[in-house]
């Protein structure tokens, strides 16, 4: 009697913490607040890539340039909707478009700079790829910045996050 009683108990705990803790799936994109070391329009990025955002800010400032972010998190029209490969970071919110600024403002390095190899003639540019490279982060030409998260997963699970996220971000807008 004891025995049974012992194990309806634990059944009960187990059904009740399922239905408690179950948690639903949500958009895991969410608004970044950069500083001053980005400009640009607002950036949404994945949870997960925040810390990678939060290193490029530290890395800018001891380059002693800004990160001009010209698109972050790539929110598709439907969900199933085709990206190119290169896009495929940003339609998970784990990469940045960017230009590279100086501390005012002004132009150091824009896509074209960043196409045609002169990043590694511009010593404030240099200072910046090189060293987000070092801490992890990957440079795609012309002007991407992101985590390298599809070469590790695969373009086949990247799809399936993709329109997962993309779905749970169309019942919820970022903020």
């Amino acid at each position: 009697m004891l025995v049974k009683s012992f194990i309806s108990l634990v059944l009960f705990i187990a059904i009740c913490e399922g239905f408690m803790f179950n948690k639903k799936p949500t958009c895991t994109i969410k608004s970044f607040k950069g500083g001053k070391d980005f400009s640009g329009g607002k950036i949404f990025a994945n949870a997960s890539f925040h810390p990678y955002l939060k290193t490029i800010g530290s890395v800018a400032k001891a380059c002693k340039v800004q990160v001009h972010v010209k698109s972050s998190w790539l929110e598709l029209k439907t969900p199933t909707q085709l990206v190119l490969t290169s896009e495929m970071q940003q339609a998970l919110g784990r990469a940045i478009v960017f230009d590279i600024r100086d501390q005012k403002g002004g132009a150091v390095c824009n896509d074209i700079c960043m196409k045609k190899g002169a990043v590694r003639t511009i010593p404030e540019a240099q200072c910046l790829i090189d060293n987000l490279q070092k801490k992890g982060l990957k440079f795609q030409e012309p002007n991407i910045l992101h985590d390298g998260h599809v070469s590790k997963i695969g373009l086949a699970e990247a799809e399936k996050l993709k329109v997962e996220l993309q779905k749970l971000c169309k019942e919820k807008k970022p903020k």
